[in-house]
């Protein structure tokens, strides 16, 4: 009976300690990091503030001028004789209305203009989720991998200490010489030390990814991550010629260059049409101040285009266009070796991949047990035993290496063509 309450009891502290450490921790895969990323990064909230501004713009741009109204009222209280008639006091009184009108079709090419400009808002606002999404997904894997590879450390820390704490009563009795307790002592602050980097390590991309997620609780994200899904990702049968017309297609920094040669040719049409003058026309009326009493006329208005002919922002707005050009012909040549690289680099990384005997790493827990107990029979010597933790971390540690860096190339090709091809 008593050792059934024990049994309890246990179960029951091991129930609490894994209800504290699942409400300390955040588990996602890729897809929920991704969507909760789009729903709540605070970066991409205030690029959809400024879509709506452009969108704002384009309906300012619409707008007709307002017209202007001039009203004049005298302030003589004198009865005067004005054009052989008694003008009362306040009598005197004038007034004028009048309405800009646009000529050469300015207000159809601003708002042109506008809606090129919201069009270059919202490629803007998906360049920022592409880069974004690829930190996102980077940080994701790293920390993947780096959490893999801490396991291993703090497997072998774990068997050091047990087996530190086991020698040190034998050093004292004089069974173990104390050199290779000290020797063993070593090795345990070397292993703490590069643990603690690597905690270091997760920890500056759980920062990354927590910002990118815009999560202000004190959990840390424990990426879910099905490693067998990607094993089945593969470089082959792509083309580079296929995903380089992916990437002319997809790419938001390519689009906002295209985007930019057609707002540049839309404002060189717009300050031609500046050149012309608008006309202002309006209607006036005088109570006693002209050649008659109660004058009614009609007002026209224009600027004569003598010497400003929009001559400077014409000449801008078609050197802009072949600056663009320039620009956008630069970017394509970017795309091109960006993708070239991209996909080298994943077909190299597959490559190397390929060549894991992935039945080469045998389990930590099978292997260290009977590593221990031949050390501890002596028959293998402190060397070998160490030689063998020490391999066996470096073996991890490269697999581990290995699969984040095939991974990082997959995304970092998903990244330059635009959209996900892996």
């Amino acid at each position: 009976m008593k050792s059934y309450l024990v049994w309890i009891f246990g179960l029951m502290c091991s129930a609490n300690v894994a209800l504290a450490q699942s409400r300390d921790t955040l588990r996602l895969n890729v897809d929920e990091a991704e969507q909760q990323f789009v729903k709540n990064n605070l970066t991409l909230l205030a690029q959809k503030y400024n879509i709506e501004a452009s969108k704002a713009a384009i309906i300012q741009a619409k707008l007709l001028p307002n017209p202007n109204i001039n009203y004049e009222q005298g302030l003589n209280t004198m009865k005067t004789i004005a054009n052989d008639a008694l003008i009362g006091a306040f009598g005197e009184r004038t007034l004028q209305i009048q309405q800009l009108i646009l000529l050469a079709g300015k207000r159809n090419k601003q708002v042109n203009v506008a809606k090129i400009n919201a069009e270059i808002t919202d490629y803007q606002f998906f360049e920022i989720v592409r880069g974004l999404t690829y930190q996102l997904h980077s940080s994701f894997y790293t920390i993947h991998y780096l959490q893999k590879t801490l396991a291993t450390y703090e497997q072998e820390i774990e068997t050091l200490n047990k087996l530190l704490n086991a020698y040190s009563d034998q050093v004292t009795r004089g069974n173990v010489p104390q050199k290779e307790l000290i020797r063993l002592q070593s090795f345990l602050v070397s292993l703490e030390t590069e643990r603690s980097n690597i905690i270091l390590e997760i920890t500056d991309n759980q920062a990354i990814l927590k910002v990118l997620l815009s999560d202000t609780s004190t959990k840390t994200v424990h990426p879910v991550v099905d490693d067998n899904a990607l094993e089945q990702k593969s470089v082959t049968g792509l083309q580079l010629s296929e995903l380089i017309n992916n990437a002319t297609d997809n790419r938001y920094d390519r689009k906002i260059q295209e985007a930019s040669v057609r707002l540049a040719s839309a404002d060189l049409a717009l300050q031609k049409a500046m050149a012309t003058p608008d006309l202002t026309i309006g209607y006036s009326y005088d109570r006693a101040g002209s050649y008659l009493n109660n004058y009614h006329g009609l007002t026209i208005a224009m600027d004569l285009p003598v010497f400003n002919k929009n001559q400077g922002n014409i000449k801008i707005a078609e050197n802009t266009i072949q600056a663009n050009k320039q620009n956008l012909a630069q970017t394509d040549v970017q795309i091109n070796n960006d993708v070239l690289q991209a996909l080298l680099k994943a077909q190299e990384a597959e490559r190397l991949y390929k060549t894991l005997d992935k039945n080469y790493l045998p389990s930590f827990n099978k292997l260290i047990d009977g590593v221990v107990q031949n050390y501890q029979k002596r028959n293998i010597t402190l060397l070998e035993f160490m030689d063998f933790l020490e391999s066996y971390k470096i073996t991890v540690t490269q697999i581990n290496t290995l699969q984040n860096t095939r991974m990082q190339t997959f995304e970092n090709l998903n990244f330059v063509v635009g959209k996900k091809v892996l």
